[in-house]
């Protein structure tokens, strides 16, 4: 999926909910500036900033990544067959894996990601939970102000609307389960 296709989904989702850059920016706790930037797909966008943007909308981080076709009933992505939705990984270089991005409407957004070493420190706060499965690897994490060394077969779940940080550790990339789960905008019902 390329950048341009989240930047003019974010556009018009923003322009069919009735928003002005200014409403939405403030509504995400951003600039305008920066705002702007992602609507026309000068910059690429993290996942933090995104589930921001979906929160401040009221709508599933996964209608950013909608194809035009209509959302199956299931999505069944195989081994390495996910799709990688970030530039280079985003700023810091992680790569973004898609699980699911098919299914609209969902509790919950599944990514595989992965983080090498030489990768920055990464620092989030974005509305919702986070629950994290390390595959391989060894990856320092922080919640607030723990700091926890995770290992193959470890998880996490956390209030993902606090501080967390993430980093590599050794020579080796840590590759874990990533799902965001959003917490549902008021008055939002599920489809059945």
């Amino acid at each position: 999926m390329s950048e341009r296709t989240i930047s003019a989904n974010i556009r018009r989702i923003r322009l069919d909910a009735g928003m002005t850059l200014t409403a939405l920016a403030k509504r995400a706790d951003m600039s305008k500036g920066a705002l702007s930037k992602i609507e026309t797909g000068r910059i690429s966008s993290p996942i933090g900033t995104l589930m921001r943007l979906a929160e401040a909308i009221g709508v599933p981080i996964a209608d950013f990544f909608a194809e035009p076709d209509a959302a199956p009933d299931y999505v069944l992505t195989r081994k390495g067959q996910g799709r990688k939705i970030a530039q280079e990984g985003s700023r810091l270089g992680y790569v973004y894996e898609a699980l699911a991005l098919e299914r609209r409407d969902k509790a919950a957004e599944p990514f595989v990601l992965t983080v090498r070493p030489e990768d920055g420190v990464g620092e989030f706060r974005h509305p919702g939970e986070e629950f994290v499965h390390l595959l391989s690897g060894r990856l320092r994490f922080t919640v607030g102000d723990d700091v926890m060394t995770l290992r193959p077969g470890d998880s996490l779940y956390f209030d993902s609307s606090r501080k967390h940080t993430t980093k590599a550790l050794g020579t080796r990339p840590a590759r874990f389960i990533c799902v965001f789960m959003q917490t549902r905008a008021p008055g939002r019902a599920r489809k059945a």
